[in-house]
């Protein structure tokens, strides 16, 4: 195990086809046994889940026998917008690692108003993807600047945010309706 900051990334899937699949991105401090972080669940059959929240926790160490390596007991609580919040958690989770790179959790999530329970869900380490000489890497789209310029009315800053995001972009076909919007929103602000 790592001494010190370490970052890792779980995922915790029951392997079924449509089943919900949680994403933990951690910083581990392994001085102060504490853990923060991003938790996202993703579900693509029906009824569709794009769920997300900041994690917090700590975990302890045990050892089942004295002959057994540690285990790690980890506890999460999480939401929308962090620890020091007066927004309501959305996200719990308690679960038995070995060693950050596999074992057990039990998680809810509070979405739509309602509490969803996924139990005894396998984790992994999600496998890490190096990226390719040859690949062109696109800046990402800075949600806070887009959200100061619409609620400041600020036309000309939120044109230049849209006009970055167009050329970042521009071979992107996934974020081609997000860009809709933005002008959508442009075009609104222009009739005032």
């Amino acid at each position: 195990m790592s001494i010190g900051l370490f970052h890792t990334r779980l995922i915790a899937s029951n392997s079924l086809l449509g089943a919900p699949v949680l994403t933990l991105d951690l910083v581990v401090d392994t001085v102060r046994k504490k853990v923060s972080g991003a938790a996202s669940v993703f579900q693509s059959t029906w009824p569709p889940v794009n769920f997300h929240a900041r994690v917090w926790g700590d975990y302890s160490e045990a050892r089942l026998t004295p002959s057994t390596e540690n285990y790690i007991i980890l506890t999460l609580d999480g939401s929308p917008s962090g620890p020091l919040s007066q927004i309501a958690q959305t996200f719990s989770l308690k679960g038995i690692l070995d060693d950050w790179t596999s074992g057990f959790v039990d998680y809810r999530y509070n979405e739509g108003g309602q509490w969803h329970y996924v139990r005894h869900v396998a984790v992994h380490q999600a496998p890490t993807i190096e990226p390719q000489p040859h690949e062109r890497h696109f800046q990402p789209l800075y949600a806070v600047a887009v959200q100061q310029a619409q609620t400041s009315g600020d036309l000309a800053q939120l044109k230049t945010v849209v006009q970055q995001g167009e050329q970042q972009v521009a071979h992107q076909g996934a974020l081609r309706s997000a860009l809709e919007h933005l002008n959508a929103e442009i075009a609104r602000l222009e009739a005032r």
